[in-house]
């Protein structure tokens, strides 16, 4: 890095932006940190809108919160290590109206708007190297009040634009001659419109579950459409019928491939989301096919240009508590603490640990579903940066919470925790 301050690019001020933005500009003898946000709010996803499509802006709808939606994780978790809830008595799984204040509240609390651009589009990111063989960011943006555009440098580019924002809709031979209306999750906002209807939800990941039981209260029939081994239709509502993936559509006829078939009203795909990053420069290599972005060494940095991180790639963590560890990584290699390896060394470690997985027999869309190997990588960066990983209690509450959602989907977000100490914890049934 060059002498003087480091001037830092963070991309969205989503809970990742916030987190990172946090860190560095407590260092602000040494660094320079500037946060641009194309709408006029921080919290990304969570912050909810009625509208599905196009914000005033004319720029696509970011946020894929819908109105009823509580988490997915109990809060005792959630919450950013240090800055825990101020409630700790109430409801563990807490609607997103909570989190969005709690966001708000941490911004405050670490004075963060003072480096947010709010309003402000970045329009391109596209590496410079100078004269003395540094690599430097030019960072075009428009301000979507005045229309005017201009162009920054900086020396670091951290991207957290998030990635529930571009839908994975998946080619299905008939869907464009479908008789009936079609959204992916990313539009799903009220479960009231589908009262009396037949839909057919197509994924039975997180969304597709929490969607399927909140429509089951409005609708006529759901079919639950997905190819996971387990059965779900038991625990979840009388009027929630399983069937594999989709085959084809005829007109309003969906044939399911086990040759059964049914008649639809409305489909809804929660088949996730693309990580895209519309703002790079051709002349940086990015692979994100298949939901999984590369080349990318430990899920964070850019091998080929190690002043270039993209956070969130990593799936089924605990992502706020993830966000507080990989901020601190990436400072810690921005202050010179934390020495890379080359970039070929890197290069060689992300394609290693990509076949490794891929000889376990997990498919490469699957690999950034980080499941149970994301304890072993908290603790590994934690370790890299000498900070603290996350105590016993956090992974012994999320297990907890898996085997109580596997036992009753329908009731496992009325559990209520506390945390006693950093081994213990306690629960309770409301």
């Amino acid at each position: 890095m060059p002498s003087g301050k480091i001037t830092v690019a963070v991309i969205g001020a989503g809970v990742a932006g916030l987190i990172v933005v946090r860190h560095i500009s407590a260092k602000s003898q040494n660094f320079n940190v500037t946060l641009f946000e194309q709408t006029d709010k921080i919290g990304g996803t969570w912050v909810y809108t009625d509208e599905t499509e196009l914000d005033k802006n004319g720029l696509p709808i970011h946020s894929s919160m819908y109105k009823n939606l509580r988490t997915n994780l109990p809060k005792e978790i959630m919450q950013i290590p240090d800055f825990p809830f101020k409630n700790n008595n109430g409801p563990s799984f807490v609607h997103h109206s909570v989190i969005r204040q709690y966001l708000q509240d941490y911004a405050h609390y670490f004075n963060l708007y003072p480096h947010i651009r709010f309003n402000t589009l970045v329009k391109n990111i596209e590496p410079k190297t100078l004269s003395n063989n540094c690599n430097v960011w030019s960072v075009t943006c428009v301000n979507l009040i005045t229309n005017t555009e201009y162009t920054k440098s900086f020396n670091v580019i951290i991207l957290c634009n998030g990635h529930y924002t571009v839908g994975n809709i998946p080619l299905i031979r008939g869907i464009d001659d479908f008789r009936g209306n079609y959204i992916h999750s990313h539009q799903y906002r009220f479960p009231e419109k589908y009262l009396g209807k037949r839909v057919c939800i197509l994924g039975a990941s997180w969304s597709g579950i929490d969607i399927a039981i909140e429509v089951s209260k409005f609708a006529k029939k759901i079919y639950l459409s997905h190819n996971l081994p387990e059965r779900l239709e038991s625990v979840i509502a009388d009027n929630v019928e399983e069937r594999p993936g989709i085959k084809f559509i005829h007109e309003n006829t969906i044939y399911f491939d086990d040759d059964s078939k049914a008649i639809i009203d409305d489909i809804i795909f929660c088949t996730g989301y693309q990580f895209t990053y519309p703002f790079m420069s051709e002349k940086v290599k990015i692979k994100t096919e298949n939901n999984y972005v590369e080349p990318i060494y430990k899920h964070l940095i850019h091998t080929d240009m190690p002043n270039l991180f993209f956070m969130g790639l990593p799936a089924l963590v605990i992502p706020f508590p993830m966000f507080h560890l990989q901020s601190q990584y990436i400072l810690k290699i921005l202050e010179g603490s934390i020495q890379l390896p080359s970039s070929e060394k890197m290069r060689i470690d992300s394609e290693n640990e990509k076949k490794m997985l891929l000889e376990q027999g997990i498919p490469i869309r699957h690999i950034g579903k980080m499941k149970e190997r994301q304890w072993a990588y908290y603790d590994e960066i934690a370790a890299a940066a000498n900070i603290p990983s996350f105590p016993p209690v956090i992974k012994k509450i999320y297990h907890h919470t898996m085997k109580m959602r596997q036992l009753n989907l329908m009731t496992y977000k009325d559990y209520h925790y506390k945390i006693i100490d950093n081994e213990n914890f306690t629960f309770r049934y409301c």
